[in-house]
């Protein structure tokens, strides 16, 4: 679709266009690059680009398909040398901030295929909720009740306050940073969510009461993915004995976050070692009790699921795993995969 050469000022002016839809998250793997939509006969089309961040996927598209994706049939409604003014992401709603050329042209209908591609775009990153479109750094105007394409642009505005976070979507939210699995996306506030939101707490440092809280609500819809303290290619499993956590990790990459126990008075060893022996069920015999879940990773230290996992560090030496998480844990920690036990950022 091509767009139009004439930019009246009719069209400089500022505008603000609110798209609001739905969460919908496409979770992400390292180094997978970011998903780009075009056209192709008419209908939408994606292709995957090399970067990793919400600016990277928005350049991807201001420079419209490749010469060989062209040959493809690939199309743009995006005018070429639409320039980028800004980016930002405030409560995973992300805002756009564009040239005017994004907005040239009368063609009502090209313009609504141009927001179709940066909407698309911009919504394949993980956690994106909303897109605003910003032309020329302009004020809000309005927002659309909800990102219809059938509905023509100069349809009616309506005045709309955001409504608070369900608890469905907090805990998408949860799930899109790594705390939890899908198995908790119920929109029932659980035991299940109480105990993930307990290790986003340790994490960010907040109060470790497990509840959804306005300051836990306020950190977890601007909460990035954690990071790990080291970096070390291939598969392993970061202790991080001040937050009492556990990150499990791929190619530096934190793929789930684990709510733990470790030794109290420090009696789980620091250092790097590898997990060394695994049993469903092990039992233990200087306190005569069964240990299910455990993964071994120096002398009689394992990761295993216990009762009572709380916010401290309470267990005789062990990495006590809670209930929800204690599977994932074991078959995650295969044979051989390392386990670096860490006081704080960096040190074991």
């Amino acid at each position: 679709m091509s767009a139009g050469a004439s930019n009246p000022p009719s069209m400089r002016c500022r505008v603000f266009l609110v798209l609001v839809a739905c969460a919908l998250v496409i979770p992400g793997t390292a180094g997978a690059g970011v998903r780009v939509w075009f056209a192709s006969g008419g209908k939408p089309f994606s292709v995957v680009r090399s970067g990793a961040t919400i600016e990277a996927a928005v350049r991807q598209l201001l420079a419209g398909p490749t010469p060989l994706e062209q040959g493809r049939g690939l199309r743009s409604a995006i005018p070429r040398s639409t320039t980028l003014l800004g980016v930002k992401s405030v409560r995973r709603v992300v805002t756009v901030d564009l040239g005017a050329r994004f907005a040239a042209g009368r063609d009502q209908e090209a313009l609504r295929g141009r927001i179709d591609q940066l909407v698309r775009t911009v919504r394949s990153i993980p956690g994106v909720v909303s897109v605003r479109v910003l032309v020329e750094g302009g004020v809000p105007v309005g927002i659309f009740p909800g990102y219809d394409l059938r509905r023509p642009l100069t349809a009616p505005l309506e005045r709309r306050v955001t409504p608070p976070p369900t608890a469905r979507e907090l805990q998408q939210r949860l799930w899109d940073l790594g705390f939890m699995t899908p198995a908790g996306l119920t929109g029932v506030v659980d035991v299940q969510t109480s105990t993930a939101l307990i290790g986003f707490q340790k994490w960010s440092n907040l109060e470790r009461d497990g509840a959804l809280g306005a300051t836990t609500v306020e950190a977890l819809l601007r909460a990035t993915r954690p990071v790990p303290a080291l970096r070390a290619p291939g598969k392993r499993i970061e202790v991080q004995v001040r937050r009492q956590v556990a990150l499990l990790i791929e190619n530096n990459r934190v793929v789930r976050v684990v709510h733990i126990s470790s030794g109290a008075g420090g009696k789980t060893p620091l250092g790097s070692f590898h997990i060394a022996r695994k049993e469903r069920y092990s039992w233990s015999v200087p306190f005569s009790v069964w240990l299910p879940w455990a993964s071994y990773f120096t002398g009689g230290i394992a990761f295993h699921e216990y009762p009572s996992v709380p916010t401290y560090a309470a267990s005789h030496g062990c990495v006590r795993v809670n209930h929800y998480d204690a599977p994932t844990l074991f078959e995650f920690a295969e044979m051989g995969t390392r386990v670096d036990v860490l006081d704080e950022a960096g040190a074991a």
